[in-house]
């Protein structure tokens, strides 16, 4: 395999792009990250819908090789670029057999379930200019469920998968915005002890700051 060369990143302050951030660096990798202030709606800019038609970050672009003509490479939706690179560095993934497939299935977890379950409850409880109580109790108690799977999960495991894999990466941010679902990590001390350990690894923390400045609000 040759190496990424102008690897970039289109992110903000969002788990999902979190997820690509905290991958890079967890692989070592050298890349630019270009922050897309979504709260100003710079995802319908004309230059990502050329690479992502669903006006969505992250974004990732790529050569294979160095020069100029070297063919370019774009990747978005978060699960696919930790499926991609995680593949690509033979890393953060196992190559086959039984722990590849649970690998797998607790990425799906966090790509199907955790993600999309909180990030409904953060639209309800917070972001909707109206807040109807069935909605907000809905997508709050979805989340919860997953939370309990999650969480029963890790008291039997140190990491969702055995080891250390994209499947923690994956749900990681999500996990991170606890009170975006009105959620107390207190209230699942295996889900806790796991989230402070891995926000504790310095490839996260880096991960986490990227890009440099953004935020939500604003």
């Amino acid at each position: 395999m040759q190496a990424e060369h102008d690897l970039t990143a289109w992110l903000w302050a969002t788990p999902n792009s979190n997820r690509v951030s905290i991958l890079f660096e967890e692989l070592g990798l050298s890349y630019q990250a270009i922050g897309v202030n979504i709260r100003k709606r710079e995802q319908f800019d004309p230059a990502i819908l050329a690479m992502n038609p669903y006006g969505k970050i992250p974004v990732v672009a790529w050569r294979e090789g160095a020069a100029p003509d070297a063919p370019r490479h774009v990747l978005f939706e978060s699960g696919a670029i930790l499926l991609a690179f995680a593949e690509r560095h033979g890393r953060l993934l196992p190559a086959a057999g039984a722990a590849r497939d649970e690998t797998l299935a607790w990425l799906m977890v966090a790509l199907t379930s955790l993600g999309p379950m909180t990030g409904q409850a953060h639209h309800w409880t917070d972001l909707a200019p109206q807040k109807p109580d069935a909605a907000v109790a809905f997508t709050v108690a979805a989340v919860a469920r997953v939370y309990r799977v999650l969480d029963e999960r890790l008291s039997a495991s140190g990491h969702l998968a055995g080891a250390y894999s994209i499947a923690d990466i994956a749900a990681f941010p999500w996990v991170a915005r606890a009170g975006w679902a009105r959620m107390d990590l207190a209230d699942y001390p295996a889900l806790k002890r796991w989230h402070d350990r891995v926000a504790e690894r310095p490839a996260v923390r880096r991960g986490m700051a990227v890009p440099d400045g953004a935020i939500l609000s604003g």
